[in-house]
């Protein structure tokens, strides 16, 4: 009797396990699905509010509210973050520059010369980009379009090699995360960050 009573409880046991199992699960889905939802209409909210023409201006604004936190200070957090970022690329860049040099696949002159048209066509970028929001989705594709096939052109007539265009987002390097595509109307502008 006592065999029976034993096996009883251990399928109980697992009866219970199981259901336990299944309504942890059922609980981590919803809450995994609650906690996308919310930050999907945060992103939604900070990319329709009225700064639309500066989305980076209107995450912050969002954030700030959302958190009551001084605007000034989380622009300063973003700020510190491009900041640190953007020189991470820059080391990687040049050290990936300095061991093509070594290995012979660059010359010196063509990684110098590429670190320099890379900081020239950022500094035109950023110079220009209050003159892209008055332009039209086709016509800001249509200018980025050509500085990519001006600065393609560029590579070819120094002979760098077009693996080194990749830093810039030509030819789906990283950057795009996969989920660029010829015909996509929304493309960004060549990323002259030097990576």
């Amino acid at each position: 009797m006592s065999g029976k009573c034993e096996k009883t409880k251990l399928i109980e046991g697992v009866i219970i396990k199981t259901s336990m199992k299944r309504t942890l699960m059922v609980g981590g889905a919803v809450a995994t699905i609650g906690i996308a939802t919310l930050g999907s209409a945060g992103l939604a909210h900070a990319a329709t509010s009225p700064s639309e023409s500066n989305p980076g201006q209107s995450l912050i604004d969002t954030i700030a509210k959302k958190f009551n936190l001084n605007k000034d200070e989380v622009k300063k957090v973003f700020d510190e973050d491009h900041t640190a970022r953007e020189a991470n690329r820059e080391q990687k860049m040049k050290d990936r520059l300095d061991q093509a040099v070594k290995d012979g696949t660059l010359t010196q002159d063509q990684a110098d010369k590429l670190i320099a048209k890379l900081k020239e066509m950022r500094t035109t970028r950023d110079a220009d980009r209050e003159a892209m929001k008055d332009k039209t989705q086709a016509e800001r594709k249509a200018l980025m379009q050509a500085e990519r096939d001006a600065y393609q052109k560029w590579l070819s007539d120094n002979k760098i090699p077009e693996e080194f265009g990749a830093p810039m987002g030509m030819g789906g390097g990283r950057g795009h995360h996969g989920d660029m595509k010829p015909d996509d109307t929304d493309a960004a502008a060549p990323d002259t960050t030097i990576n």
